[in-house]
């Protein structure tokens, strides 16, 4: 199969490896000059908190000259994508190079930026001192408000967060700020022009809108995890292996040394602008080694919403398995079968009796 990928990410770049070691012929067209960075980890590079190697993805060698794939520098913004046809511009003559592919994935890539007197949360090292957290990214929000606290800083934000107040409220945040250092979690996303595309055509990209599985409430993707997720269910979709794709929920996570939460789905403010009539039910696990506090909102007993914040426990490293099994819609079955250590099974009872709870089981 002859496939063009419009944009580099870490989604598409986890499609194109699993198609290409399957034998199938790539093209990705990126503006990008370097190798496939996750986005969401470049503020702990900054901080040493993760290797610095350890965000590049794919370096652009391995996909050239290990994997054989074609790729081709161009300005996305030059490029028309009609069906299966994929059209480069020429700047200077009109229309360019026209090529026909038997599948066409659409990407963007994400840029970060400066904002007004703000510096970038993706360029800027954090240090001990105030700041305050402004941007449209609600999950780098609340990531960012972690960051400041682990530092020992004081950081106060306005913007959205992907944690409800009642829950963010444990995470000890000195918010004792007169003055401080503007930080933002923005960043620009370039995408192609996108003309008449087909049933079989996906997206895999920050910026792009998607339905929300849980509320049906219309979300747009923010998280390279979740970037990650898409490009792996459109390859085995591809593969034969799954019959089609599921409708995915909103995912957002965060980490920082000591803290790390994980939200699936809206938050109560988002949900509310459509619903009225939202309950919710919360528990807390608080020791000398451990702080967790977990919350799910439902109406009825059709669930709506998932976040959990702990200290002590690396959640980013099974978020996942939760993330996968409410996104199949298994999610009576959440936690069963859940960790093996003993802080892993705490957090697996909490949420079980959040499940519990939620069905009147």
């Amino acid at each position: 199969m002859k496939i063009a990928i419009i944009g580099l990410n870490p989604g598409t770049a986890i499609y194109a490896q699993y198609m290409a070691k399957d034998g199938h012929d790539i093209t990705i067209f990126t503006e990008s000059q370097g190798d496939v960075i996750i986005m969401d980890l470049l503020p702990h590079s900054l901080l040493n908190i993760v290797n610095k190697e350890s965000i590049k993805l794919f370096t652009r060698k391995y996909l050239e000259d290990v994997l054989g794939i074609n790729v081709i520098n161009v300005r996305l913004s030059s490029i028309i994508i009609n069906g299966n046809r994929v059209l480069i511009m020429n700047e200077n003559y009109g229309r360019g190079v026209e090529g026909k592919y038997d599948r066409v994935i659409i990407g963007s890539e994400a840029l970060p930026r400066e904002s007004g007197d703000c510096v970038s949360i993706y360029r800027a090292a954090l240090s001990p001192s105030n700041y305050i957290i402004n941007g449209n990214d609600a999950g780098k929000n609340t990531e960012s408000l972690m960051l400041v606290t682990d530092l020992g800083g004081r950081a106060i934000t306005n913007s959205s967060t992907a944690l409800d107040d009642d829950i963010l409220k444990s995470l000890p945040i000195n918010k004792n700020v007169g003055a401080g250092e503007c930080v933002s979690t923005d960043y620009d996303v370039v995408k192609p022009s996108i003309g008449m595309v087909s049933g079989g055509d996906w997206f895999i990209g920050r910026g792009f809108t998607f339905r929300d599985s849980l509320s049906g409430i219309e979300y747009v993707v923010n998280r390279d995890y979740q970037l990650i997720m898409m490009g792996k269910l459109l390859a085995m979709r591809d593969l034969g292996i799954i019959d089609s794709l599921p409708l995915m929920p909103r995912l957002e996570v965060g980490l920082s040394r000591n803290w790390s939460f994980l939200s699936v789905g809206l938050t109560r403010n988002e949900l509310g602008t459509v619903f009225r009539d939202l309950s919710s039910s919360r528990v807390a696990y608080h020791s000398d080694g451990v702080d967790i506090v977990a919350k799910v909102i439902h109406r009825g007993n059709k669930l709506l919403s998932l976040q959990v914040l702990a200290r002590g426990i690396k959640l980013f490293n099974w978020f996942s398995s939760i993330y996968s099994l409410i996104m199949l819609n298994n999610t009576a079955y959440l936690l069963l079968d859940m960790g093996y250590e003993a802080v892993f099974n705490t957090v697996r009872g909490l949420l079980e009796q959040l499940m519990l709870n939620l069905y009147n089981i």
